[in-house]
């Protein structure tokens, strides 16, 4: 009762604003606070919003930098970067939850300068290739559907504009927070209801038990831009100079550690498979610079009070039971093999571009950028690197993916940037 979280607005319906919690989406009365702008951090105490946080930056690095335990912590990461005589150490990410931690703590400024954090392809919505957003696109032009859509993706800028200003034009497109959201909307219409299934390895799973869940269903479909990370870190491990990686946890609580162990074993880097609070990230980069000191490099699992080695067997089971995996386009990426998750054939009659007919278009822009977001995803630039950044690229007008969703690195160093 006496406990206040912090959230952020992102979209405002008259007294009431749909908050983000790192990720989870609650509605939220914020009669208490008019002045609320979509955006604005806010404290909310049992269902309302009791405060606008002015220096939400400021707030979340003190919570650190006056912690005992992360004071040790990175006591002991600067005497091992001592010990490597300041050697460069490159170290990357592959979640927009990580990446969001790192900033919102302001964990690049409070390690040692030759630590360099970089984040990677880890946002799924930045990843979606145009290609797959204008099937959601043609389904709405071309049939009487309802089309649901997390919020993340609305905003996402194509050469034929984004499902937000689609949907402003009279698209039907609708809002949701979970596919049971959209299934529970197909049962209570006839209409027919596609759903822009988008997420990792952590996501696929609730797809799937959507999908067996449908069984009879006539009127719901879906368009799979599920994603597989091990490919995305095989590809950038591949082709950039990274010094060690910060596993993504959530991913590795469904796959277990056998996937990351088949990476350790092929670029034999530091991997530490890493939770999301800051002290769980400052671990990890002390087990880095460890391994580093002893030169001796190894897959670990900081996550362990949540990671077991064989993942979660239910939601493995579901993925191997709905899906295959097919060689498929990145945002910012080449065609990564295997990489896609897609409907097996006994699921077809769910699958939206079969049952439309949807076909994706061969003239689609996948590579061309009007701004360094490609750079981005691989890692090659910070999104301060880019000259468009708060300047013509705002989350209020963004040229890029990573500029528009909440786990991009854009839009997540744009809200602590210095202004």
């Amino acid at each position: 009762m006496c406990v206040a979280a912090i959230g952020q607005v992102m979209e405002i319906k008259g007294t009431r604003a749909l908050c983000s919690f790192r990720g989870a989406m609650k509605e939220t009365s914020i009669v208490l606070v008019p002045k609320v702008e979509v955006g604005h951090y806010v404290v909310v105490h049992a269902g309302f919003a009791t405060e606008i946080l002015k220096d939400l930056p400021g707030y979340y690095r003190n919570t650190v930098a006056t912690d005992a335990y992360a004071r040790q912590l990175l006591d002991a990461i600067a005497t091992k970067c001592i010990e490597l005589q300041g050697r460069p150490i490159r170290i990357m990410n592959f979640c927009g939850s990580h990446e969001h931690t790192i900033t919102q703590f302001g964990l690049r400024g409070l390690l040692p300068d030759n630590i360099n954090l970089v984040s990677g392809p880890g946002c799924p919505v930045c990843v979606t290739p145009i290609s797959e957003i204008y099937l959601a696109m043609d389904v709405c032009q071309k049939y009487d559907v309802i089309l649901t859509v997390y919020g993340d993706m609305l905003t996402i800028p194509t050469p034929r504009g984004s499902l937000e200003q689609w949907r402003a034009e009279g698209a039907n497109i609708r809002l949701v927070s979970d596919i049971n959201q959209a299934l529970q909307l197909a049962r209570q219409v006839k209409q027919q209801v596609v759903h822009f299934a988008v997420g990792f390895e952590t996501t696929a799973p609730s797809t799937g038990a959507a999908i067996m869940e449908a069984t009879d269903m006539t009127n719901f479909s879906i368009i799979s831009s599920h994603r597989l990370t091990l490919p995305a870190m095989e590809y950038v491990l591949s082709t950039s100079s990274i010094d060690a990686v910060i596993c993504p946890g959530n991913v590795a609580m469904v796959t277990g550690s056998e996937p990351f162990e088949k990476i350790f074993e092929k670029y034999r880097l530091p991997l530490i498979i890493t939770g999301f609070e800051p002290i769980d990230v400052i671990e990890a980069v002390l087990k880095v610079v460890c391994q580093l000191r002893e030169n001796a490099s190894s897959l670990e699992n900081q996550y362990s009070r949540v990671v077991r080695n064989t993942g979660n067997p239910t939601a493995k089971q579901i993925l191997a039971q709905v899906f295959q995996a097919e060689n498929a386009p990145w945002r910012g990426l080449p065609t990564l093999p295997e990489s896609r998750l897609v409907l097996k054939n006994i699921y077809e009659k769910f699958n939206a571009e079969s049952k439309f007919g949807l076909q994706k278009s061969q003239v689609v822009p996948e590579t061309e950028e009007t701004c360094c977001c490609a750079e981005v995803l691989r890692g090659e630039k910070q999104p301060k690197d880019c000259p468009y950044f708060d300047k013509e690229c705002t989350p209020e007008k963004p040229k890029g993916p990573c500029m528009t969703t909440t786990e991009g690195a854009c839009k997540i160093r744009y809200a602590s940037y210095p202004r």
